[in-house]
C-alpha cells in the first residue's frame, strides 16, 4: 500500500508554495524597484575637459585671434521655400555687426552624404545676404539642415579662426 496523504499535510504543502511563490514575487519586485531607482538617479559622468587651445595652436604657440574670436548670429531658423523653387522667401542670414570678423557659411542637408546645398559669398560684418539661392530644388517637405559658419581672419582671409554651426529647417511648401 501507498502513502496517503492527510488533509493536513495538503495545507502545509499549498502554504509552502503560496509563501515560495510570494517571496520569489518580491524579490523580482525588490530588483525591478532597485533597477528603475538607479535609472532614474542615475549620476551623469563628468565629461573630461576640453583643452580649449584644440585646434588654436600654430607652431606650438596659441593662436590668441583664434583663441579670442566671438561669432553672433543675424539669422532665423526655418527658411520657406515654395514648391518648385530655390529660392527662399524669408531666410534671413547675415554676419552680425558686432562680430569683429568676415565670414562665408555653408548650408548642407543633415543628411548620410551631408549634401552640400549653398555656399555664400563673404559677409563682411553687418552685412546680411540678399538672398538664399540653393544648389538644387528640394520635394515638397520639411528637411533638417545645418549651417556652418566659417570665421576668417581680418589678415589672412584664407585662415579660418574657427567655425559656428546651427541647426536650420527648410520647408519646402505649394
Amino acid at each position: 500500500m501507498g502513502e496517503t496523504e492527510k488533509p493536513g499535510e495538503k495545507k502545509s504543502k499549498k502554504k509552502i508554495i503560496i509563501i515560495a511563490v510570494i517571496v520569489v514575487l518580491l524579490a523580482i519586485i525588490g530588483t525591478l524597484g532597485f533597477v528603475i531607482y538607479t535609472l532614474v538617479n542615475k549620476q551623469e559622468v563628468p565629461k573630461a575637459p576640453r583643452d580649449i587651445s584644440e585646434g588654436l595652436v600654430v607652431d606650438g604657440n596659441i593662436d590668441q585671434k583664434a583663441s579670442e574670436a566671438r561669432f553672433t548670429t543675424d539669422m532665423n531658423m526655418i527658411w520657406t521655400f515654395q514648391s518648385g523653387s530655390a529660392v527662399s522667401n524669408n531666410a534671413i542670414i547675415g554676419n552680425s555687426a558686432s562680430n569683429v570678423y568676415e565670414c562665408y557659411f555653408e548650408v548642407y542637408l543633415d543628411n548620410e552624404e551631408k549634401t552640400l546645398l549653398y555656399s555664400s559669398p563673404v559677409l563682411p560684418t553687418g552685412k546680411r545676404l540678399d538672398q538664399l539661392k540653393l544648389n538644387q530644388v528640394l520635394p515638397d517637405g520639411s528637411y533638417d539642415a545645418i549651417c556652418t559658419y566659417h570665421i576668417l581672419d581680418d589678415e589672412d582671409p584664407e585662415k579660418e579662426l574657427g567655425t559656428v554651426s546651427f541647426a536650420v529647417s527648410l520647408m519646402f511648401v505649394e
